[in-house]
């Protein structure tokens, strides 16, 4: 199977049609998409060149002329904060010879200027200046307004940049907006990023989602999650356009104790509904981003796509402005942040033992959960469909 080289070699007809039978019937992706480089290469084009994805941070870009170079489905790019406040994105590349134009962060920079023969680009992408480029001492001032960088459709959403590398996408509002009626009842405004925390898991990013998304493994995997958890408020996922959400609420009596993550102590969002001060709400916004909000924090989770066998887990932290650097709070953001390493530590060995198990031929997409794998069976249709599409 590594030598893939058409996606409908492995999403058959028969894979495809699976999805939309009864769910008990139904299996999941096959074991290739989870362990096939030559899948994983082919998702890089096929999937996430194709979709909204997830950039950065608006906030790492806080002044005019902040630069940050990221990569995204292993493309090297640009994201760019300019003077009229507006970010932007580009591909990292030099229109010129084809040099990677910026391999640091740059803070307050007035120009990006090529290693190669200095050409320099504004935060708008224009060129501005090229040195010698007529002949020794005779410099080009004024640019040329046939060069630029090349662009990225970029949206920036409360604090996250979303990219679409082809072009092709449908508008970012149609996007997002299932997200946006879940999230209805939490301002998002107040909230303050305080640390970025990476855990790295030995299995296929895909595993790493739907593992993310799963309540069912509650029960088993997590128990002290499963202490602080009503049980009645456990549901299987919900599904808005192609994205996951859920929510669940918390046993009053458990707050702030072990595996409570509502933030027990600190400030409930400014704005925040009476009736959702025990609830929690996230979303799998597709295809490998998810968002938590907790009645006086939150978090965005990337899960970046190493190779077809490994998966890098990225955690921002927010909280309520003020309690995010009160020297008083900080033992409790520090509690928060260890419950989140203890959580996924518990969710790496069995993340492991998912890729392991999809090296065996006899596993064939699963025998699905009609209550709990609806979500499951959900985010691999999505997936199948943007990777099959004309």
């Amino acid at each position: 199977m590594n030598q893939i080289t058409n996606i409908r070699d492995v999403l058959t007809d028969e894979v495809l049609s699976s999805f939309d039978g009864d769910i008990g019937d139904a299996h999941g992706l096959p074991n290739a998409a989870f362990t096939s480089e030559a899948y994983f290469a082919l998702e890089r084009t096929l999937l996430f060149a194709r979709t909204w994805t997830f950039a950065g941070l608006a906030s790492e870009l806080a002044e005019t002329g902040d630069v940050r170079p990221v990569d995204v489905a292993g493309r090297p790019l640009i994201l760019t904060r300019g003077g009229d406040g507006a970010i932007r994105a580009f591909h990292n590349v030099c229109p010129h010879r084809g040099a990677r134009l910026v391999v640091e962060n740059l803070d307050g920079a007035a120009m990006m200027t090529c290693p190669y023969h200095s050409w320099t680009y504004g935060m708008d992408g224009r060129l501005r200046a090229r040195p010698h480029f007529h002949k020794p001492d005779c410099h080009d001032t004024e640019g040329d307004e046939r060069v630029t960088l090349f662009p990225i459709r970029c949206e920036v959403w409360h604090d996250w940049v979303f990219v679409n590398l082809d072009g092709g996408a449908e508008a970012f509002a149609d996007f997002i907006a299932p997200v946006e009626a879940w999230f209805d009842g939490y301002p998002l405004a107040p909230m303050r990023c305080t640390e970025h925390r990476t855990y790295d898991f030995a299995c296929n990013w895909k595993l790493a989602v739907e593992n993310y998304c799963d309540f069912y493994h509650v029960f088993k995997v997590h128990p002290a999650l499963h202490q602080s958890m009503t049980k009645d408020g456990r549901k299987s996922m919900v599904t808005l356009g192609r994205h996951l959400m859920n929510e669940y609420w918390f046993e009053a009596e458990h707050r702030g104790g072990l595996g409570d993550k509502s933030g027990h102590g600190m400030h409930f969002i400014p704005g925040l509904r009476p009736e959702f001060e025990n609830r929690q709400v996230f979303s799998a916004i597709f295809p490998n981003v998810a968002v938590n909000i907790y009645p006086s924090n939150a978090q965005c989770v990337l899960f970046e796509p190493l190779s077809a066998e490994t998966t890098r887990m990225h955690v921002w932290f927010y909280f309520v402005e003020g309690d995010h650097n009160d020297p008083a709070m900080a033992a409790l953001r520090e509690n928060f942040r260890e419950d989140w390493d203890q959580l996924n530590a518990e969710d790496e060995g069995i993340c492991r033992r998912l890729q392991e198990g999809r090296l065996c031929d006899a596993y064939d997409g699963g025998r699905l959960a009609p209550y709990w794998d609806k979500g499951t069976v959900h985010f691999h249709k999505q997936l199948a469909e943007v990777m099959t599409a004309a």
